[in-house]
């Protein structure tokens, strides 16, 4: 593993005198470490230049590696194409995982063909003799890049051979006199012409030794292929070019070889390669007439993109990726990420297929956003493979990153995984580790394994020890220039504990930092306090907290409003408050205060009249502002026909400027009471209040109806409270999960539908894990767990469950 690092290293910090890195400013590393023998994985960030990239880097000279062009579903042609997460699933085996995967080619849909040349374990799935640069890993395991230009043939016995125009076919119809149908082929074959069913006896390769074949049959008749069995296919120009000179029993060859083109010398015995299109970078350098000749300038066009490039002596691949359309990536031009691979020690660079069609896989997942929102299948992908024998026993930690750089105070959280002895990730997110820091006042590791920054600027590091394997993390603590903390006005309940939000910057670079390492005062202790940093509401009040730390200070606001369990904040009873809008076809808008349903003592009657027209609504706009830290509300509610198609809550909260809930069809002639979360996505964060209910859209059906009255009143907010351990506030499990106290202990009760992976973590309501429950496969069936409670502080938290990969939350309670 050290010696790939430092590999990737070498490949980050070495500069090229060729070649200028573009300005994107400071870069952050978020992943480093193995995925496979000789198989690096890292994951870089930039932010002032929004973007993410991610890097493979595959050590060729490991022997339990290779890389793999496959096409989708393994035939050729595919007008249906496969995902590329698929494709690393469907050829995932024994001594044969995939460890990442990327979409490659330029790809005609409705040929459902790639274009250009590409092998296939020496075999070349479709060629029209096109193509502009040629990346080619070679049966010794070298990487290099040239001009492809194909001379292909049938060698037969008498000494003669025949030219072979394509391999395999498209599907709007066959190409060419003479065809070549491998195991690729996906068609069945019925044109009219010659047909020999050759049978390989020797293994395929590209610009390498003859492939001897024996000849199994010769017909005027179709024949078809196999895995085992291929088809030469004459016709035309050719249909008699093999009469009398083939028969059944002869043992000819295929020649696979490549002339030298526009540039470079065409590498020896390929195996697997990938049509580049134009080459971008070449012999240390952007290459000139390649790079800057495409199509309408597409060089310069902003997107996703995958990049492959190699080093200097081609035993090392790097394989970029760049998101687009996120928040967090912008994208990226052909030449900028080319000149980025050039500055940091790529020798030879070429451009696989970009923006839509762009997709890293590791572990059969997709990484990164695609661009276009959803996931692009396309006609072939690049694999990186292991082909080690496999094991589950676990041979080493590694944190996430081999290095980390901290502020003074600051806080990191940390991640570890686990890997076999092939260096593949068996688990991510272990914990039960024990932490010591060298030297001691370097900082600590609490509970939760977050590292908390000691107030001295040195370098150490920090170990991590498990079942007698020890993880290494090099650590270098800095000095601060500046901080702040954000937001500096906070409303709390007397439930929520809030951790003071601190940031500190060093070179540009900002650092959460630890707030219980600063100095505390409070204007009015009576209202609220500051615990180890983190704030408690005690009474319904107002009060400045002022922390200091090394001379520097920082002052926050603080509102505190105690809430009972719920609170009505509007009746009704007075809609002259109201702007009231609605569209033509609602007629004969009143309110009135008589004739309430029975038991109401307040509230509203809304009768109106629905004539013919389009999208009939009507809005109340009021804008009601929550008070203290609800979680959800309710409104009670009676229509006196199927008239209301559905009603909206407008809200907008401290940091959403406007978001909508929608609470569906109200039964005819039924009192109801409708209970809807601010969230459905889980608890809204402290820092999001207060909420404000700006108004109510009420949908209407389409149908021409007289007399329709919609009674409604109590709109209220719910409040957490402290009531006892494991009783469920609002759960948001839709399956059926629950929690419940058995002699004192909380419990998790859950269903897996079907078997699979099953994983469950403590959260608490500002984001900060607490701990993994557990992360294993299970069959389907009832499941329990126990969630311990064991030094946590009162409060509300989350349990967070990802079942076969969904995701759902469930909010408690703990109390004293």
């Amino acid at each position: 593993m050290k010696k790939t690092l430092s590999a990737f290293l070498a490949f980050i910090f070495s500069l090229s005198v060729n070649a200028q890195a573009p300005n994107w400013g400071i870069a952050d590393t978020l992943e480093h470490h193995s995925l496979g023998p000789g198989i690096q994985f890292t994951k870089i960030r930039y932010k002032d230049k929004p973007l993410l990239i991610w890097v493979t880097t595959i050590d060729l000279t490991n022997p339990n590696n290779k890389i793999e062009q496959v096409q989708s579903h393994n035939k050729v042609p595919d007008v249906a194409r496969e995902t590329v997460m698929d494709m690393s699933k469907n050829n995932t085996y024994q001594n044969h995982k995939v460890c990442a995967a990327f979409n490659h080619d330029f790809f005609s849909y409705e040929q459902g063909i790639c274009i250009g040349v590409n092998v296939n374990n020496g075999e070349i799935p479709y060629s029209s003799g096109w193509g502009r640069s040629l990346f080619a890993i070679s049966e010794g395991k070298t990487a290099s890049v040239f001009a492809p230009n194909l001379d292909a043939k049938v060698n037969l016995t008498d000494g003669s051979s025949v030219k072979i125009d394509f391999f395999n076919s498209q599907a709007l119809g066959l190409t060419g006199d003479c065809i070549l149908f491998n195991r690729l082929n996906a068609l069945t074959l019925t044109e009219s012409g010659k047909y020999i069913k050759i049978k390989p006896l020797s293994k395929w390769t590209l610009n390498g030794p003859d492939i001897d074949c024996e000849v199994l049959e010769v017909s005027d008749s179709p024949l078809q292929t196999s895995q085992t069995e291929y088809v030469i296919y004459a016709r035309g120009s050719k249909l008699t070019a093999f009469d009398g000179k083939i028969k059944a029993g002869d043992k000819i060859s295929i020649s696979q070889k490549l002339a030298n083109g526009k540039f470079g010398t065409p590498a020896q015995n390929i195996v697997n390669a990938f049509h580049g299109y134009p080459s971008i970078a070449y012999e240390g350098k952007l290459h000139d007439g390649e790079y800057n000749d495409f199509e309408n300038g597409r060089e310069y066009e902003v997107s996703a993109r995958v990049m492959a490039g190699m080093s200097q002596d081609g035993k090392t691949v790097y394989i970029v990726t760049v998101e687009s359309g996120s928040r967090n990536s912008v994208g990226v031009n052909c030449i900028d990420i080319a000149n980025w691979m050039l500055a940091h020690g790529s020798w030879n660079v070429v451009n696989f297929d970009s923006g839509g069609s762009v997709a890293i896989v590791v572990d059969h997942e997709m990484l990164n956003y695609p661009e276009r929102g959803s996931v692009r299948p396309v006609e072939d992908g690049l694999l990186v493979v292991s082909t080690a024998e496999e094991s589950s026993e676990v041979a080493s930690y590694a944190f996430i990153t081999p290095t980390l750089t901290a502020s003074e105070i600051s806080l990191s959280p940390l991640t570890l995984y686990s890997f076999n002895k092939n260096g593949e990730v068996l688990e991510k997110n272990i914990q039960g580790f024990t932490f010591s820091c060298i030297p001691e006042d370097l900082g600590i590791v609490d509970e939760n394994g977050v590292f908390h920054a000691g107030n001295k600027i040195q370098q150490g590091k920090i170990l991590a020890t498990k079942d007698g394997l020890t993880a290494e993390l090099a650590v270098n603590v800095r000095s601060l220039s500046d901080i702040k903390v954000s937001p500096t006005n906070i409303l709390l309940d007397g439930v929520r504990r809030f951790p003071v939000r601190l940031e500190g910057t060093v070179d540009n670079k900002q650092y959460l930092l630890d707030p219980s390492a600063f100095v505390w005062s409070s204007s009015n202790p009576a209202c609220c306090v500051v615990e180890n940093g983190i704030l408690r509401g005690i009474a319904t009040g107002k009060t400045t907290l002022q922390g200091t730390y090394g001379g520097k200070e920082v002052v926050v606001e603080v509102s505190v409003e105690i809430a009972a369990k719920e609170r009505v904040h509007e009746n009704f009873s007075d809609m002259s408050l109201f702007v009231v809008n609605k569209n033509s076809p609602v007629l004969n808008l009143r309110f009135e205060n008589s004739n309430l349903p029975l038991g109401w003592t307040d509230g509203t009657n809304m009768a109106f009249d629905i004539t013919s027209g389009r999208l009939p609504y009507i809005e109340l706009v009021k804008p009601v502002v929550f008070y203290s830290l609800p979680d959800s509300m309710s409104i009670q509610l009676k229509a006196s026909a199927n008239a209301v198609k559905n009603i909206q809550f407008f809200l907008s909260s401290a940091t959403k400027a406007d978001y909508k809930l929608v609470e569906m069809t109200l039964p005819s002639q039924k009192d109801s009471v409708f209970v809807i979360p601010f969230s459905e996505g889980g608890p809204l964060e402290t820092t999001e209040y207060p909420i404000t209910l700006n108004k109510m859209k009420i949908n209407l059906v389409s149908s021409a109806m007289t007399g329709i009255t919609l009674s409604m009143r109590d709109l209220k907010a719910y409040y957490p409270v402290l009531t006892g351990v494991g009783i469920p506030e609002i759960s948001l499990i839709k399956k059926g999960a629950y929690i419940t106290t058995i002699n004192g202990e909380a419990v998790l009760h859950y269903n897996m539908p079907e078997p699979g992976k099953a994983s469950a973590s403590l959260w608490t309501m500002d984001g900060r894990k607490l701990g993994t429950l557990f992360s294993t496969t299970q069959p389907a069936g009832e499941h329990t767990c126990s969630v311990p409670f064991n030094g946590v502080n009162p409060g509300i938290y989350m349990l967070q469950m990802i079942l076969n990969g969904k995701m759902e939350i469930l909010k408690f309670v703990v109390s004293k």
